[in-house]
């Protein structure tokens, strides 16, 4: 049985197939709730499949009622615009399941990244622990190229399957160029469902847990998680770091209608409690034409943009 709730359905919105379907979604659901910024307006429609099949029902329903779709995990690098979403949101963070065969580690796509190394750990494989304390889900994880300290997930990266916006499914082999610094191969419109991972072998368990909540609590005092954020806001640019680069043009701890640079990684932009999407936006942007204008750099998004946004 699907869960409904009383937000108020559009009178265009029939969701009689999702309830058939034993699917949960919310209408009209502010998207502030669920972004690790604590912004953004409401969704149209929000849905968290559950399995594969629920997954094709769910697109399948937004083909027939012309929805724009956009999928997501645990929305931790998404800055949602105030005007929210006007389609379908599919929250894809409750798609769970984990199977290990040997070396190979094959995560759904909804996991957390968290889980899966902590999982990995449990079963005597290693190799993903720099990536300790990175927030989100396999799936964002691998589609953005998450990366730390000097890793990143493509280095054992070895098939996804995913489905295609016409609703196929298909497998991702690992090819050696196919990922780069935080891009991946897939496109707009495709939606990972599970992703394989080779690990190395090693059953020193007790080594591998410290090296892991090593880099966690590393990447914890470095960045600070005090106030709300989506992690780092732009790319690196090659060989330069985003973050020292806002620093010099004089920008960390700058603050704008309670959105933050933040003064322990210039990087990160926070949400001190009072700002809007608009507020946040509109600091990146300044940010991002200071920079350009000091070392003609132009910074490149790393957080993703939900929605409509608008410079000044």
């Amino acid at each position: 049985m699907a869960v409904r709730y009383n937000l108020g359905v559009p009178d265009e919105i029939n969701t009689k197939l999702l309830d058939e379907a034993g699917i949960e979604y919310r209408t009209g659901y502010p998207l502030s709730r669920l972004t690790s910024l604590r912004t953004g307006g409401d969704a149209l429609i929000i849905t968290w499949p559950r399995t594969a099949l629920q997954l094709e029902t769910v697109l399948s329903y937004a083909s027939q009622k012309g929805l724009q779709v956009s999928a997501v995990g645990n929305m931790t690098n998404i800055l949602a615009s105030d005007s929210g979403w006007d389609g379908m949101l599919i929250c894809m963070n409750r798609l769970r399941g984990i199977v290990i065969k040997g070396d190979l580690f094959i995560s759904c796509a909804g996991e957390s990244l968290d889980t899966v190394i902590n999982k990995a750990i449990e079963h005597n494989l290693c190799g993903l622990e720099e990536l300790g304390g990175i927030p989100g889900t396999i799936g964002g994880a691998t589609v953005c190229n998450a990366g730390a300290n000097g890793k990143q997930i493509s280095d054992y990266f070895f098939y996804a399957d995913y489905i295609t916006p016409d609703g196929k499914i298909r497998r991702m082999p690992s090819y050696s160029d196919a990922f780069s610094y935080r891009t991946s191969p897939f496109r707009a419109g495709e939606i990972i469902i599970s992703a394989a991972f080779r690990l190395s072998v090693n059953r020193n368990t007790a080594e591998s847990r410290e090296k892991k909540e090593a880099y966690r609590a590393k990447r914890i005092e470095a960045h600070q998680f005090d106030a709300p954020s989506a992690g780092c806001f732009f790319k690196n640019p090659p060989l330069l770091s985003a973050g020292k680069l806002i620093e010099e043009a004089g920008l960390k701890g700058f603050s704008r209608n309670g959105a933050l640079v933040s003064p322990w990684h210039a990087n990160f932009i926070v949400n001190q409690g009072s700002a809007a999407s608009r507020d946040i936006f509109q600091l990146a942007e300044l940010v991002r034409s200071t920079v350009c204008r000091k070392f003609n750099i132009e910074l490149e998004y790393e957080v993703k943009l939900l929605g409509k946004f608008e410079t000044e």
